[in-house]
């Protein structure tokens, strides 16, 4: 089966990267896109789908990746920035000119079981939104090596307003910050904190984007974010921490 990718570079920034910070391997469906499920030790899933121009019907296939990041390293040396992939039963290829490799998948039978169900996430009706831009998520970030000894982001609204605090409330006497996340919010009022992991809007920092749409369920205190780069649809999800 031939894999046509458009570009190879908003392949592996805007798809394998974000896959690959949260999970070392990883396990790509191949259909009408590729997609995948994969999540990390701190409460953050991601489905990250990938957009593919199909010159014939596309076969359905799994891609079990044994290191994404070996994948990025390989992909990264050819000079080419649309390439066409060969998939063959335990291996993806590439033959040109001037380069080629060969990249050997894990057995379907050793694909990771992902206990997390992005279809239920789907029904789930979210009350509040909001836009975060690339330049809110930066100022938030910048704070970091001050508030060195917390981790953790809480969300609520003042006003019309949706700020974040960089803090730690179950440490005493610990440095905190805190900044506007979103200047206005559409839908309920966020009137408790949602604790996050910082760790969401540091992997934002490395892609491309200019604005992320955010959604929250205040029953079950679950985020949503959704961001559209280049042929790549990620939506990341985690729920909030217990005071």
């Amino acid at each position: 089966m031939i894999l046509p990718i458009a570009s190879k570079d908003n392949f592996i920034k805007s798809f394998l990267n974000p896959v690959s910070r949260l999970a070392p391997s990883s396990t790509l469906n191949i259909g009408d896109k590729i997609s995948t499920v994969v999540h990390n030790n701190s409460n953050i899933f991601l489905r990250a789908e990938y957009e593919v121009s199909w010159s014939d019907q596309p076969q359905d296939n799994i891609l079990c990746l044994p290191d994404t990041v070996r994948l990025i390293k390989i992909l990264s040396c050819l000079e080419e920035d649309k390439i066409d992939l060969v998939i063959k039963e335990n291996c993806i290829t590439y033959n040109n000119n001037n380069n080629r490799f060969k990249y050997h998948l894990f057995d379907d039978s050793l694909q990771s079981k992902n206990a997390f169900d992005f279809t239920k996430i789907d029904t789930i009706k979210f009350g509040t939104q909001f836009e975060l831009t690339r330049e809110k998520n930066s100022a938030l970030l910048k704070a970091l090596p001050f508030v060195t000894e917390t981790s953790k982001v809480y969300l609520k609204n003042e006003g019309n307003s949706i700020y974040a605090e960089l803090s730690d409330k179950k440490i005493q006497n610990v440095d905190s910050y805190t900044t506007i996340l979103a200047d206005k919010f559409e839908g309920d009022n966020l009137d408790y904190e949602l604790i996050l992991d910082v760790e969401l809007f540091r992997l934002i920092s490395t892609l491309s984007f200019e604005t992320a749409t955010i959604y929250i369920n205040n029953e079950y205190k679950m985020l949503m974010m959704k961001l559209d780069i280049h042929e790549s649809h990620l939506t990341f999800v985690s729920t909030s921490y217990k005071n």
